[in-house]
């Protein structure tokens, strides 16, 4: 294009490109790209501004290098692009640091302690899908794996939701971002792995050989650290390290299924520290989220499934992502034992013969009460009163477990639904429902048959 183009023309055009060449997902395109504001486009340098502090990080990271071809083939004179933030000058000499390569990530440099997971290549930024409700915690974890321990107010860093939120893949790219970079001792370890290797050093000679490990290492991930509920020992070695690491501006980071003020069986002063930096909550409710997240892990096991089949599976089970890729791999296997293509009634099958759940965030509260009142044919009065009759009792548990699994609730809100339970009251009920679907068949059976009727409604 040889004539003269403004900022806003040009940038309205990128995005028209992207849109039809499918250059990025639509959520990619919603959440990070439109809200941006082209701001001055001189000398073949295109200046956008956003309101978000940890957008440029996150676009110079993902989508720099594509925008940059896109704009190359609508402008010849077109140099380069930055990102800043509104109300701060944005640097119009110094390039934008290119966006890292997407290859395997080399773990050479990566000095891990002896007990320190293995971090998986496989769950980078990259391969994150982009979404509306994770904007503040992809991006806070980008800015982290950036400057790891530089920004004191993000450590720790606490990163919290349901199974299958995302939350390990988040940690594991972290700790792939930060080994691209630079020479570093990472310990990335779960709450459970944290406490046997704890145990097994404790009162040995070798216990200074567990310490030591902490004390050379440059930043700690801790996985699902709610595993540590109730170990109190650990919990005080948690306590020490945390505070060496605080202190020494080296960065910690945590996932756990709850935030820090619901967690149980924890010291309140661990609590603290956890709720001393930036707590940000993964949510993967929103419908074109999970959609977009099957249809890339289909288009990876060259899966041909339409839009239709994928929403059927995603409006009709979990927000689990690990149940929903489990069913994309089942499907994917039988098309390939059967040489045959994916049809409506190979997905409904492959729904039937697993466990059927609704979407979190479709059902209302009084909906689930009245569900589980039914079911159990005990009065809503009953329920939500003090009643402490087993069968009734029971019943109570059961509507915790089914308000936590399916609605956006908190705790405390929970147990204002039943009648003014308290948080660890919930907390009990839900841990109780799950031990006992694990152990009984036939809790099993009619906590399936609830959600049955749950998905009928």
């Amino acid at each position: 294009m040889s004539k003269k183009i403004n900022a806003k023309t040009l940038w309205d055009e990128i995005i028209i490109s992207v849109i039809n060449e499918k250059v990025f997902q639509e959520a990619a395109v919603e959440n990070w790209l439109k809200p941006l504001k082209p701001v001055k486009y001189a000398d073949g340098i295109l200046l956008l501004e956003t309101e978000n502090n940890f957008a440029p990080s996150v676009l110079n990271h993902r989508y720099r290098k594509k925008l940059i071809d896109t704009a190359k083939k609508i402008d010849t004179g077109f140099v380069n692009m930055r990102f800043g933030v509104a109300g701060e000058k944005i640097d119009e000499e110094n390039t934008a640091p290119s966006s890292p390569k997407t290859e395997n990530v080399s773990q050479k440099s990566v000095k891990s302690a002896f007990f320190s997971h293995p971090i998986n290549k496989k769950y980078t930024f990259e391969k994150f899908v982009a979404a509306y409700e994770n904007r503040l915690a992809v991006a806070s974890a980008l800015g982290i794996a950036n400057s790891p321990g530089k920004m004191k107010q993000y450590n720790p860093f606490y990163i919290y939701g349901n199974a299958g939120a995302g939350k390990t893949h988040l940690l594991h790219a972290i700790a792939n971002e930060i080994a691209k970079k630079t020479d570093v001792r990472i310990i990335l370890i779960s709450g459970e792995g944290f406490y046997r290797n704890y145990s097994a050093h404790l009162n040995r000679e070798n216990y200074r050989e567990f310490e030591s490990a902490f004390e050379q290492a440059d930043i700690v991930l801790f996985d699902n650290i709610h595993e540590l509920s109730g170990k109190r020992e650990s919990q005080l070695e948690l306590y020490k390290i945390f505070n060496r690491f605080h202190q020494q501006n080296k960065q910690i980071v945590f996932t756990a299924n709850c935030p820090p003020a619901e967690l149980s069986g924890f010291q309140e002063r661990l609590i603290t520290r956890f709720q001393w930096g930036l707590a940000v909550k993964l949510d993967m409710r929103s419908v074109e989220t999970r959609m977009a997240i099957l249809t890339n892990m289909a288009n990876e096991l060259k899966l041909k499934i339409s839009d239709e089949e994928i929403t059927h599976i995603v409006e009709n089970c979990s927000e689990n992502i690990h149940e929903l890729e489990g069913i994309i791999v089942n499907i994917a296997a039988s098309v390939s034992l059967n040489r045959t293509e994916v049809t409506g009634d190979m997905v409904r099958e492959t729904l039937k013969s697993r466990r059927i759940e609704p979407m979190k965030g479709f059902i209302s509260p009084k909906t689930i009460l009245e569900a589980v009142c039914s079911f159990y044919k005990i009065d809503l009065e009953d329920l939500k009163g003090k009643s402490r009759v087993a069968s009734v009792a029971w019943s109570r548990q059961v509507a915790a477990f089914f308000l936590k699994k399916y609605t956006p609730l908190s705790l405390a809100q929970i147990g204002n639904e039943l009648g003014g339970k308290n948080h660890s009251t919930i907390l009990h009920s839900i841990k109780e429902v799950e031990n006992q679907v694990k152990k009984e068949e036939r809790v099993a059976k009619e906590i399936k048959e609830i959600c049955i009727i749950l998905t009928r409604n």
